[in-house]
């Protein structure tokens, strides 16, 4: 994480705050330690305005399709979507063994063949904003990286009446 931190910086506001032990319990996922690193520096948003971090449910989270909003009771052998992007490829873990050992899956929007990299989801992620790995991505990552959070995005699209633009 201090490294993808460097590349890609944070936001200002930090990341979101969910109780991770409620969530294991009342859902039965566990979820890797990388990734709930990730959701506390970063929480949920998009890197380079192309790829939708998911996050599970949080108090205060303004949306109600999260992580695991469809996702079934965790079973031994499972894959689960940690995020997105706006060509519809998405990135998944392969959910098998103890989450640290989940592999993360990208399933490309054609979905005729899954690529399957033996790393978690910060490993990917600062190999991908690196360049050392190019799965075949039907949007543009664009360089250098940034993050922008749920909260950025909101304020954005707010006027100064707090309405949001155009609606």
């Amino acid at each position: 994480m201090e490294e993808l931190s460097r590349i890609m910086p944070p936001p200002a506001d930090g990341g979101d705050p969910v109780d991770w032990e409620a969530l294991r319990v009342d859902t039965g996922w566990e979820l890797p330690a990388d990734y709930r690193d990730f959701v506390a520096v970063y929480g949920m948003g998009r890197i380079s305005d192309s790829i939708g971090i998911s996050t599970p449910y949080f108090e205060g989270s303004p949306y109600e399709d999260h992580l695991l909003f469809r996702a079934a009771p965790r079973l031994a052998d499972a894959e689960l979507t940690w995020a997105s992007n706006e060509a519809g490829d998405d990135f998944l873990w392969r959910c098998c063994g103890e989450p640290e050992r989940w592999e993360v899956i990208f399933r490309p929007r054609s979905r005729h063949q899954d690529h399957t990299y033996g790393m978690g989801m910060a490993e990917f992620l600062l190999r991908l904003v690196r360049g050392e790995i190019h799965p075949p991505l039907e949007a543009e990552l664009a360089m250098p990286v940034t993050f922008a959070s749920w909260r950025e995005e909101e304020k954005r699209l707010l006027d100064e009446d707090g309405n949001l633009e155009g609606f």
